[in-house]
């Protein structure tokens, strides 16, 4: 399975740190992290992991969203 890879998306959901592609290995799955600042998109990043687990976590004015994929190819689109 092949994964986008960025190390930081800005809110545009351009790469702007270390872009590319990963593959995954075993249990890996792609996931792609979006943090958001007062219900605003701020930044986020993508690639492989063997930590999937999706959640939604709050604290204050900030917010980390995680969702991990494996039905197909480039699926953690940003």
């Amino acid at each position: 399975l092949q994964c986008y890879q960025c190390n930081r998306v800005n809110a545009s959901g351009i790469c702007v740190s270390g872009g590319g592609f990963c593959q995954t290995k075993g249990n890996q799955q792609c996931f792609v992290k979006k943090i958001y600042k007062d219900n605003i998109i701020f930044y986020g990043y993508r690639g492989c992991s063997s930590l999937c687990s999706p959640m939604m976590l709050f604290n204050l004015n900030v917010a980390v969203d995680w969702k991990c994929c494996n039905n197909s190819s480039l699926c953690n689109k940003f």
